[in-house]
């Protein structure tokens, strides 16, 4: 099922992401692990059309957060999202967007990050910042947050997107942590 899917990849890249397992999930220790995204991040694109709004959300966090490569299945998440977008939940949005631009940020992904390779990216980022800011309203902190980081921290000019972030955040700052506000 691809809700299973997306839950074996966010349950090893959460696992290997605490502080207790940190130690044995590198390739050197764990390469099994590398052989479960790899076969995961090709299993998964002829079947992202089944996924929830959640559950590509999620996959592409683990393999982003989990530092895995994978130029091709973030290629078809783009694809597959961003004409989906209405259907994401505030959380999914903010964490789509934060995949993206923290996994084109790490070194082994830096190089297939731009729009010459990775044309989708950007018409995904282009569709979330039409797509978020008459939501903004829902979104947490935290959320609002990790939209702004990934904006900011990708290059992905949208003024009008930041505009609407800032009206939305400035009433709420009180509730906002301190690490939401420094990001």
């Amino acid at each position: 099922k691809p809700q299973e899917l997306a839950s074996l990849a966010w349950s090893f890249t959460a696992c290997c992401r605490s502080a207790s397992a940190a130690s044995w999930c590198s390739d050197r220790h764990l390469p099994s692990m590398a052989a479960l995204f790899r076969a995961l991040s090709e299993a998964a694109p002829p079947r992202l059309g089944e996924f929830a709004p959640q559950g590509l959300a999620n996959l592409a966090w683990a393999y982003a957060a989990g530092g895995q490569p994978a130029p091709a299945l973030f290629r078809a998440i783009a694809a597959e999202a961003t004409p989906r977008l209405g259907g994401f939940k505030p959380q999914e949005l903010a964490s789509l967007a934060w995949s993206f631009t923290a996994c084109c940020r790490s070194a082994s992904a830096a190089s297939w990050c731009s729009d010459r390779h990775l044309p989708s990216m950007a018409a995904l980022f282009r569709a979330l910042s039409e797509a978020a800011p008459p939501r903004l309203g829902e979104f947490a902190p935290q959320g609002l947050a990790n939209l702004a980081w990934a904006y900011a921290a990708g290059g992905q000019p949208a003024p009008a997107l930041f505009r609407a972030i800032a009206a939305e955040a400035t009433p709420r700052l009180g509730g906002f942590k301190p690490q939401e506000l420094a990001s």
